[in-house]
């Protein structure tokens, strides 16, 4: 008879934890009061003003964003980009080039309509050495077709809108219009000749802007380099007639709506943007941030599908919003009201509020429930907190009987009633 094998204690396995990278971030709205206003707001102003959501994949053929980027090759090393069966995607950096992809991909252009489009969502960027995620929560409007000027204040408007009402202060719009086509490229070649003469004054990537897009030299935050452009011919020099009447008409638009701006020559978009040019600043400790940038985007559809498409739009970083919000100690309650706080005693209860719940969002009653606590003391905490006129109690017996204890929370009044009436009489209180 051999020795008994020794029996050793297996060890439990502890796995290794895992967090969000580098440069990520997760939105937590129902701890994070802050964020969760922010994303609802502008929700709630693109309802406001007619816009209805987008949503584009947030992979892309890599394709589409070289076709984007064709004038700034440079942008497409900040791409996120992954091998799939053989072809190269790209994760979304941007919402823009996916919103005009939709749009040209669908045909939309064959139909009279204006189109009024919103968007929200993450975005994500890397660092040159590829080293570092950058993560951003973007939101933005875009409008489509043959459309006034007055689909275009209504864009800033709604912008201008979101901003305040969220509480931001020191923000500033500047406006410019620079041009179409034939307008950018006199007054570029005017531009270009005006700085050869002072290049040696400029730095290394002003410099290069003079043999592409000269200007992006208005984009430069190079004390030395704004101070050399502020002496620079001026856009509205070189505008036709109608891009003056044009600009003259948006601007006398924005006075109805009553936003204030600011009139800057000097202000260029990016790459892809023409005529009417905005931006939306704000100061964070004595530094300025860019919130969002918007104008035609006609070049830019013309780089991803060849049609001459009118499109205009604005993009911001609600991040950035977030941030100066944060930074400022903004104080946000979260929104907690509800038309009825339902109270279930028991399993037998809980299972029957199921069923309650199911039959009063159906009438459009906004219910909240906390299957959860137990004890009426503390559920009825609860519907104070979530400011709900009325709560829904039922118990053992009351589930077993059909009936329900409606509460006045306010008065504290309550009464049975059959569960069959329960319904109608939750709306006759609520005026519904």
């Amino acid at each position: 008879m051999g020795r008994p094998k020794k029996v050793t204690a297996t060890s439990t396995y502890v796995p290794k934890k895992v967090f969000g990278l580098d440069g990520t971030f997760d939105i937590l709205s129902e701890q994070n009061f802050l964020w969760d206003a922010v994303i609802k707001k502008v929700a709630r102003i693109s309802r406001v003003y007619g816009f209805n959501r987008v949503e584009t994949p947030f992979l892309e053929d890599v394709r589409l964003y070289e076709n984007f980027y064709k004038n700034s090759p440079k942008l497409l090393h900040s791409l996120v980009t992954v091998e799939m069966a053989g072809n190269k995607a790209a994760l979304r950096s941007a919402f823009l080039p996916s919103v005009l992809r939709a749009y040209y991909q669908y045909r939309l252009f064959d139909q009279p309509a204006i189109n009024k489009w919103f968007f929200s969502g993450p975005a994500v960027t890397a660092e040159e050495d590829g080293k570092q995620i950058n993560s951003d929560f973007e939101f933005g409007f875009e409008v489509f077709g043959n459309f006034t000027h007055l689909a275009e204040a209504q864009v800033i408007g709604a912008v201008w809108e979101l901003l305040k009402s969220l509480g931001l202060k020191d923000l500033s719009l500047e406006i410019n219009n620079i041009g179409q086509e034939e307008c950018q490229n006199t007054y570029e070649n005017a531009l270009q000749s005006f700085l050869s003469a002072k290049k040696y004054e400029l730095c290394d990537e002003c410099n290069e802007h003079l043999t592409g897009r000269v200007l992006n030299v208005f984009r430069c935050d190079n004390l030395d380099c704004q101070a050399i452009v502020s002496e620079a011919p001026t856009v509205l020099d070189f505008l036709d007639q109608d891009s003056h009447k044009h600009f003259t008409s948006i601007l006398e638009a924005l006075d109805e709506l009553s936003v204030p701006y600011q009139l800057n020559p000097y202000y260029a978009g990016p790459d892809g943007h023409s005529k009417t040019n905005i931006v939306v600043k704000a100061k964070i400790k004595g530094e300025t941030e860019i919130v969002g940038e918007g104008g035609y985007h006609e070049q830019l559809m013309q780089n991803l599908c060849g049609k001459n498409i009118t499109c205009f739009g604005f993009s911001g970083s609600a991040k950035k919003i977030y941030d100066i919000l944060d930074l400022a100690k903004t104080e946000v309650s979260k929104d907690l009201k509800s038309d009825v706080f339902l109270v279930p005693l028991g399993d037998l209860a809980s299972k029957r509020s199921l069923r309650l719940f199911r039959d009063l969002t159906t009438e459009k009653i906004s219910v909240y429930d906390s299957f959860g606590l137990s004890g009426v003391k503390n559920q009825l905490k609860q519907a104070e907190m979530y400011r709900a006129p009325i709560a829904l109690i039922m118990g053992q017996k009351e589930a077993a009987d059909e009936m329900v204890i409606l509460r006045d929370v306010k008065s504290g009044m309550q009464e049975v009633i059959s569960y069959d009436k329960i319904v109608e009489e939750v709306k006759k209180r609520l005026g519904k």
